[in-house]
């Protein structure tokens, strides 16, 4: 490993030898078995009730786990919780905690160590719900908690209890299947009951594979081995790594450089700015790069989309016609937009909002939508829409995603639709597209779980904006009593034909016209192994292992 800026900044919080004169100069061997990335975007918290950015939920989950997590392929395993079950009605979840799980060595303990315990599990995720926190999570139990359901409940209360020291129960409202997926998010990340005040953001406990070290903000995150650990693999005690090394360069092309140079062992996503040079036009990294570095890459759940706004405020609009809308849909070359403005990373989308990647989703229940201009000009025709005399689509953008939409921009010209663009900080965009001040933009929607419902609940009545995320406007009764029956159903291959039947019904209805869905890239070392790429762009490193060659 070369030395990089971080060595010189924080030497301080390493036991290593150092020697001062004109430079400093760093015992690199003592960092051999440290794993390197690079964050490019500040970290603002390492208490799991408040993370939001990626940045942030990478951070945490090194040093947090949950009663359940997602493996690679999007499949519910255990994890803090060894066991569970569902009652009958689908409303009362029963969990059965490991009794190996101790939390991190911290002076909150009397003895320094304590097991984790049902209570902790309590004031966890009591504390999510708690208006007192502001967690921004708060919502993950809105109108699914039963405040009622167990005896003495005030009127904060969670509907949570323990049964014993190993075991708690929990009540809904109503059976919600995608449940279990929620108390996967980093927000139900298990704390210890004794964490009090604001300070548990720099000085973090957690029960998972990683310790609090150090954190030195927009400079770096440094965290060690946990000796505690429970997880046994091949007869080890994970994690194989020493500890992990997060640095903090904002400039991604400097990042990129560190990564070449060997400084990182890791590095995700490709800019705009260095694709070229990377990848050619199959997605594929070029020779000059193939034998340095291993290519990971997997679908990952964003969807991205230009929506038109079906608000009768509009109804003046081009874009209010449906046979308009399918002809904007059928003009665009996707496949082209994929291999020439994102060097072949994305999928391009022709079936409905949800992305692929999703298991046991029944893609083939929502019609294929390809690229057919003779389809576009057909239904252009149906729309009786004269596109030489009507008001130009103002195509709602940001700065970062103004080519694509100039690419969008050249497509439409193909049938003769005029397109003026507007460029807006992603901030004004999002409150403009929430005020309902806009009938066209690109958005995206990256799933806070991984289920359909996730994507599907962007179109429901009860969620018109600005009190939710439907800021189409889109309204089909027999749509919402689909989606909304469907969590009733704890039969999951049930579940999912009665969403993607009702994805069909809305795609017919083209409140949107999907673009392509995204792809994660990650690059490491090929002294790496066991990090996978996945889905939901989960890092994942307590099975990563250095192997220097």
């Amino acid at each position: 490993m070369k030395q990089s800026r971080y060595f010189l900044k924080t030497w301080l919080f390493f036991p290593i030898a150092i020697w001062i004169n004109s430079c400093q100069i760093v015992d690199k061997s003592k960092f051999s078995n440290y794993f390197f990335y690079n964050e490019d975007q500040n970290i603002t918290t390492l208490d799991p009730a408040f993370v939001k950015a990626q940045s942030e939920i990478w951070a945490v989950s090194q040093i947090f786990e949950g009663l359940v997590e997602y493996d690679d392929s999007l499949n519910l395993k255990p994890c803090l919780a060894k066991s569970w079950n569902i009652s009958e009605d689908g409303k009362i979840y029963t969990f059965h905690l490991r009794t190996d799980v101790y939390f991190h060595k911290s002076p909150l303990f009397k003895d320094s160590i304590r097991k984790m315990s049902a209570e902790d599990v309590v004031f966890s995720l009591s504390r999510i719900a708690d208006p007192k926190t502001a967690s921004p999570g708060a919502w993950i139990f809105n109108d699914k908690m039963d405040l009622r359901f167990f005896e003495n409940a005030d009127s904060f209360k969670m509907p949570i209890r323990v049964v014993n020291d190993s075991t708690i129960q929990m009540a809904l409202t109503h059976a919600f299947s995608p449940f279990l997926g929620i108390l996967a998010m980093p927000y139900c990340f298990i704390v210890p009951k004794e964490m009090v005040g604001n300070d548990f953001r720099n000085h973090p406990i957690g029960t998972g594979p990683f310790v609090f070290r150090k954190w030195e903000e927009e400079v770096s995150v440094l965290l060690g081995r946990n000796v505690l650990y429970y997880r046994i693999q091949d007869s080890v005690r994970l994690p194989y790594l020493d500890g992990i090394l997060i640095d903090n360069v904002k400039n991604k092309q400097t990042a990129f450089m560190k990564f070449v140079q060997g400084e990182y062992d890791f590095f995700n996503g490709i800019d705009a700015t260095i694709k070229d040079e990377l990848l050619n036009h199959s997605g594929d990294l070029k020779p000059k790069y193939k034998n340095q570095f291993n290519l990971l890459k997997s679908p990952f759940l964003n969807t991205e989309y230009i929506g038109f706004n079906l608000n009768p405020k509009f109804n003046n609009e081009a874009t209010s016609n449906l046979y308009f809308r399918k002809a904007l849909n059928f003009a665009i070359d996707r496949e082209k937009l994929i291999g020439f403005l994102r060097n072949g990373v994305g999928i391009p989308a022709y079936y409905g909002f949800t992305p692929l990647g999703l298991p046991n989703y029944q893609y083939a229940n929502i019609q294929k939508t390809l690229f057919d201009l003779d389809s576009a000009l057909f239904y252009l025709k149906a729309s009786k829409i004269n596109v030489k005399t009507m008001k130009p689509i103002e195509l709602n953008t940001t700065q970062d995603y103004l080519e694509l939409m100039v690419f969008v921009q050249k497509e439409w010209a193909k049938i003769g639709v005029p397109v003026k663009i507007s460029v807006h900080p992603s901030s004004f965009l999002r409150q403009l597209r929430k005020d309902q001040e806009i009938s066209c933009w690109r958005g995206s929607w990256i799933a806070d779980y991984p289920d359909p419902e996730n994507y599907l609940v962007c179109f429901e009545t009860r969620n018109f904006s600005p009190n939710g995320p439907n800021y189409f406007h889109y309204s089909n009764a027999t749509y919402d009593q689909m989606v909304q029956e469907s969590n009733a159903f704890t039969n999951d291959s049930v579940r999912m034909q009665m969403l993607s039947k009702a994805e069909g019904v809305m795609k017919a209805e083209q409140p949107c016209v999907v673009l392509y869905y995204d792809e994660s890239i990650r690059m490491t070392q090929t002294w790496i192994q066991g990090l996978n790429a996945n889905p939901i762009n989960f890092l994942r490193l307590r099975e990563v292992r250095k192997v220097k060659k």
